[in-house]
């Protein structure tokens, strides 16, 4: 699922009927060098958030956002999800064609980031390297890092 919002500050939601509340997860995202379109996917599960780094996930355990931003210190993102652990993945999308480009040998040509401002080697972190915990209202902040110049 993809929501497309405009604007400074929005909302993801998790619906699980089993949970009744929700905890107020705030993403603090910084290091923006340029305005473009950031893609935010949050994800509860491992299988889920692995595949979303590659592919555009169709897991129910995954939610996703894109978002037309402007250059600010801080680009703040408000979710509403139950408590419990969750992976970050996201990109800055400079040229507005949708997808993250990479260089032929798929080094990231754009900004991209992951919670616990994770990093794998040679590749996405894995979920538990950027898996955190909600519980109750929470505040997590993800340093994007800069591609490779174009």
């Amino acid at each position: 699922m993809r929501i497309v919002i405009t604007g400074a500050i929005f909302c993801i939601c998790f619906f699980m009927p089993q949970q009744l509340t929700a905890a107020k997860l705030t993403i603090n995202i910084s290091n923006q060098e340029k305005s473009g379109v950031l893609f935010l996917t949050i994800c509860n599960s491992a299988a889920g958030f692995e595949n979303s780094v590659e592919n555009e996930s169709e897991e129910d355990s995954c939610r996703g956002a894109v978002v037309e931003t402007e250059l600010k210190d801080v680009f703040e993102i408000r979710a509403e999800v139950p408590d419990g652990e969750y992976a970050i993945a996201a990109f800055l999308d400079i040229n507005a064609n949708n997808k993250m480009d990479k260089n032929f040998i798929g080094i990231p040509k754009e900004q991209y980031g992951f919670s616990n401002n994770a990093m794998g080697r040679m590749s996405a972190p894995s979920f538990d390297q950027a898996k955190f915990s909600v519980e109750g209202d929470t505040i997590h902040d993800i340093a994007l890092r800069s591609g490779i110049p174009k």
